[in-house]
Parts: C-alpha cells; sequence; structure tokens
C-alpha cells in the first residue's frame, strides 16, 4: 500500500492543469484592473478635452459653450460649469469614469474634475477698423 501511494505523490500527470486553474482567477482580475485602468485613463483625456473645447467656445462668445462641452464628452457623466468672463474663459467639467462591474467593489467611484482656461477673444463689433 505504501508503495502505490508513493507513486501517486511522485507522478506529476495533471499537474500543470492544477496549476493553470488555480492562476486562472488570477489572471482574469489581472486583466479586469488592466481594463478599469484603461477606463479611467480614457476618460480622464475625454473630460480634458471637453474642458478645452468647451472654454474655446465659451472665449469665441459661443452662447452653446455648455453644450458643446457635454457633447464633447459623449458617454461620460459629466456636470459643467464656469464659463465667459471679461479677460479669460474658465470652463470645469466635472466627470464619473464608468466602473467595471465587480462582485467585491460595487461600489467603488473614480470622479475627477478637468479645467482650461483660454483668453477671450473680442467680438466681431469690437474689432479694429484697420483690420475688417
Amino acid at each position: 500500500m505504501l508503495k502505490e501511494w508513493s507513486s501517486y505523490v511522485k507522478n506529476e500527470r495533471g499537474s500543470q492543469a492544477l496549476q493553470f486553474v488555480g492562476m486562472f482567477p488570477l489572471i482574469i482580475l489581472s486583466m479586469l484592473i488592466i481594463w478599469q485602468v484603461g477606463l479611467i485613463s480614457y476618460s480622464v483625456v475625454v473630460a480634458e478635452a471637453a474642458a478645452r473645447d468647451g472654454a474655446r467656445a465659451a472665449s469665441a462668445h459661443d452662447d452653446n459653450w455648455e453644450e458643446i462641452a457635454r457633447n464633447s464628452a459623449y458617454g461620460l457623466e459629466v456636470e459643467v460649469s464656469g464659463g465667459p468672463g471679461t479677460d479669460v474663459a474658465t470652463v470645469k467639467v466635472k466627470a464619473k469614469a464608468p466602473i467595471i462591474s465587480l462582485p467585491l467593489i460595487n461600489s467603488m467611484k473614480f470622479e475627477f474634475t478637468a479645467d482650461a482656461v483660454m483668453p477671450m477673444e473680442k467680438k466681431k463689433d469690437e474689432t479694429d477698423e484697420r483690420f475688417p
């Protein structure tokens, strides 16, 4: 009986399959974490671009600057604030990054704010007569 038991202990057949089954959840979890980091990075870039687009529209005296910023951040939940001022146009975009739904970290939230400042352009009626 001891001899049969020792032959089973020394047998390595199936050990690779067992190692794969043990590592598979960690591989999937690593892939999901990488995907989540990519989603957050994408959201930051989109929010910064939306703030820049809104500030550019506000500095050009476009009344729809807020809508332009929202449309530029398509796919994200955003709150747009700020607007044109006397010297500069400042637009802040508060965004919420999409989160992968996992059982243990379902309540995780990632919110951030991106802002942009642009100098105000002269209105058409304020332009210099020498340069039509």
